[in-house]
């Protein structure tokens, strides 16, 4: 007979809860949030445990409201590449490469229009976003304030990367968009794990930093493989 066993998904969201509200009764929750299935949840599963681990009940409050904010930005980036993708692969299918090269070039500044206004405001009302989440006490605002700031400068090249991805399979650049598929998976926990380890109180830029990286390494491997955005005729 086993004497302990996994949490499920249910029992996971209650021992978050616990966590914010230590010593609270609370779990009367009026609202079902779900998570975008664009989400990687083991990978959110293990940056909880890391930043629970090292920041305590203020940095898991900090972080789930970052989360929250990412699906605000989900929401750009995955109505941007939906369209790209069906109109991009019209475009492609009939080899008109101005009309595909102008609705690459429409996606892009549509997804920078929406993120630099977002970005703007977070960077200057973050506590608003902050009390709309119901922190309380002035230590969970302090760091749920600095955490949005420097979360709101990693979701730029996030919304890039993630973008670029739908532009490399509409020129048939296959296995360019499946490196930066995994690397959107891959990067991001051993990044917060070594800031974690050896600079904690900068932990809330490792994602900016594993976004940075991946960008680097992406333009590196254009570089290397001379890949040229054409369309095949």
């Amino acid at each position: 007979m086993k004497s302990s066993t996994l949490l499920s998904r249910s029992q996971y969201g209650i021992y978050v809860e616990s966590v914010n509200h230590n010593g609270e009764v609370f779990y009367n929750l009026p609202y079902i949030y779900e998570l975008d299935r664009s989400l990687d949840e083991q990978l959110l599963l293990t940056a909880n445990t890391t930043v629970l681990s090292t920041l305590g009940r203020t940095g898991i409050f900090a972080f789930s409201v970052c989360m929250n904010l990412l699906q605000i930005y989900n929401l750009f980036v995955a109505g941007t590449c939906r369209t790209l993708q069906s109109l991009g692969a019209i475009q492609a299918g009939t080899g008109n490469n101005e009309a595909f090269t102008f609705v690459i070039r429409k996606s892009l500044r549509f997804i920078t229009t929406a993120m630099g206004i977002t970005c703007l405001l977070v960077l200057i009302w973050p506590q608003v976003i902050t009390i709309l989440f119901g922190a309380e006490d002035a230590a969970s605002t302090v760091e749920c304030n600095r955490a949005l700031r420097i979360f709101a400068l990693s979701f730029i090249p996030f919304c890039y990367i993630y973008v670029l991805m739908i532009i490399y399979k509409l020129y048939n650049q296959h296995s360019m968009a499946l490196f930066i598929s995994f690397a959107l998976s891959l990067t991001v926990i051993p990044i917060l794990w070594i800031m974690a380890k050896y600079l904690p109180q900068h932990m809330w830029y490792s994602y900016l930093i594993a976004y940075m990286i991946e960008a680097v390494v992406i333009f590196a491997l254009h570089k290397a493989r001379h890949i040229k955005f054409e369309l095949k005729k």
